[in-house]
């Protein structure tokens, strides 16, 4: 793991980072205000998006997070070939005896999202309300 300047949170991961990243991710949230159900869906939104980075992405991947005004934001990056649009149009989870299929889904129901993704790579957004 490289750490890069700024932010409540900014780094390179891979795939041997991926448990470290999300108890750094979790402090991070913690110390920005989030706390239980709020804390544990984000963390698990944005453990979604990290975990997609390593499997389907390529490096660099990097993460993310600061503090604005009302909301918690992380991005997640990496440099892979993009989502396809059939899984960026999917509006129901895979069934449950496909091996994936829900991340995105699952990011969706548990924080703001937006994504950008094309040939060049992915940029996962996730934002929480904070109180």
């Amino acid at each position: 793991m490289k750490t890069l300047t700024g932010s409540l949170l900014s780094l390179e991961f891979d795939r041997s980072s991926v448990t470290r990243v999300r108890h750094l991710v979790t402090v991070s949230a913690q110390e920005a205000g989030l706390s239980g159900i709020a804390l544990e869906d984000f963390v698990l939104a944005v453990h979604e998006a990290v975990t997609n980075a390593v499997r389907y992405g390529t490096p660099p991947r990097g993460i993310a997070m600061w503090r604005e005004p009302a909301a918690l934001v992380c991005e997640v990056t990496d440099k892979g070939p993009g989502i396809p649009d059939e899984v960026l149009e999917r509006e129901e989870p895979a069934t449950r005896f496909d091996f994936g299929g829900r991340g995105l889904w699952l990011m969706n129901r548990l924080a703001e999202l937006v994504v950008r993704t094309g040939p060049e790579g992915t940029t996962i957004r996730l934002c929480a309300t904070l109180a």
